[in-house]
């Protein structure tokens, strides 16, 4: 890779959704913001180094493991984003955002993960 693992289109995809995500908790009600907004930051920031991990290894079968768990966090966030509107953390316009971008991700991951084999 010339430039490293951080030119890789999918981690830019993550780091925009993590900075808007970041600037929803910062809104998010205190009732709700060490807890679902906290598993929810967690979650992404996770995904965002499995991405990373999966991008420095050679190892198809380990690279394929890394990104298989990325998309299952990728899964398990869409569910929390939309708890998070459900629980009105979040407005409508906002869960929109977020899911489309989680949308855009699990594209690429899948898309990666069928070239990888």
């Amino acid at each position: 890779m010339p430039g490293g693992p951080t030119d890789i289109p999918i981690i830019h995809t993550l780091y925009d959704a993590y900075t808007a995500w970041h600037h929803l908790l910062l809104k998010f009600p205190k009732s709700q913001r060490y807890t679902l907004g906290e598993t929810c930051d967690r979650q992404l920031l996770q995904t965002l180094e499995l991405v990373l991990g999966a991008a420095s290894v050679r190892e198809p079968d380990t690279k394929l493991d890394r990104l298989r768990e990325a998309s299952a966090k990728v899964d398990i966030l869409k569910l929390l984003i939309r708890l998070s509107k459900d629980c009105s953390c979040t407005s409508n316009q906002q869960y929109l955002d977020m899911q489309s971008r989680l949308q855009e991700v699990g594209k690429m991951l899948g898309g990666w993960m069928k070239s990888i084999f």
